[in-house]
């Protein structure tokens, strides 16, 4: 079941994931996503009291040594304080995130914007807010897949989606992926785009349908109608030549 909006999908995506790996993995402990309330107050308060050295050293005129040399301790904090991923997957339980490398990204996001607030702190703060915003939506945005049925995780809230109410997927021209209610609404699958919906429906066990093998069974159906009828232009041919000569037999006899 899909919308009028679905396409064909390829054989296979050149971007899809085997099992395992950063962009497909399975669910794990460890990391952002797994660190408890207190755990991320922690690391907000080590980082906002990082920020407020910068100002004052600033407002009191400090060495930019100072000022900037204490990132480096206070990025060790950060990551004794991040929880410690285990190589243990969860039975069952399939995690569909943006890709680590998106990690890359927020970093230079961050570099881009330090070095302004450093100069005009007071007027500048609110570019500190970019890089924040950025490694919420990496780390929030993500939908997980288990025998339960679909938890959507995005930076504004999270949602439950049991088996029973989805009926299928839609695919968009532009977005993610979306999965079709039996209410006839649409709910979109965070870090699902096209390029992971395969990785979804493996992970789904069946429970969503097979939108690759519909298309691949089309293909081969094309493929057929396509070799008979050039079979049957083939018996016709012969047939079309013989036909002229057996009509001038006869005028000849007379």
């Amino acid at each position: 079941m899909s919308s009028p909006h679905q396409s064909v999908p390829p054989a296979r995506s050149s971007h899809t994931t085997d099992e395992g790996t950063d962009t497909g993995r399975p669910s794990r402990p460890g990391g952002l996503r797994s660190a408890s309330a207190g755990r991320l107050a922690a690391i907000g308060a080590v980082v906002l009291a990082y920020l407020v050295f910068v100002v004052v050293g600033t407002v009191q005129d400090w060495s930019l040594g100072v000022r900037i040399g204490l990132i480096v301790p206070v990025a060790v904090v950060v990551w004794l304080l991040v929880p410690r991923r285990t190589n243990t997957p969860t039975p069952g339980v399939h995690v569909i995130g943006v890709p680590r490398l998106a990690y890359i990204g927020v970093l230079v996001l961050a570099f881009c914007v330090f070095f302004p607030f450093v100069g005009w702190p007071v007027g500048l703060w609110w570019l500190l807010l970019f890089p924040v915003i950025a490694v919420l939506w990496v780390t929030r945005t993500h939908t997980t897949v288990s025998e339960a049925g679909l938890d959507l995780s995005s930076i504004i809230g999270k949602k439950h989606l049991d088996w029973a109410r989805v009926k299928g997927i839609s695919i968009p021209k532009r977005g993610y992926v979306r999965a079709r209610l039996d209410d006839d609404s649409e709910v979109k699958l965070p870090a699902v785009g096209y390029d992971r919906l395969r990785e979804l429906i493996e992970a789904s066990g069946g429970r969503l349908p097979d939108v690759f093998a519909a298309a691949e069974a089309a293909e081969a159906e094309r493929i057929a109608a396509e070799r008979a009828a050039a079979e049957s232009d083939a018996k016709t041919e012969p047939d079309a030549k013989a036909s002229p000569e057996s009509e001038d037999e006869p005028k000849s006899e007379q």
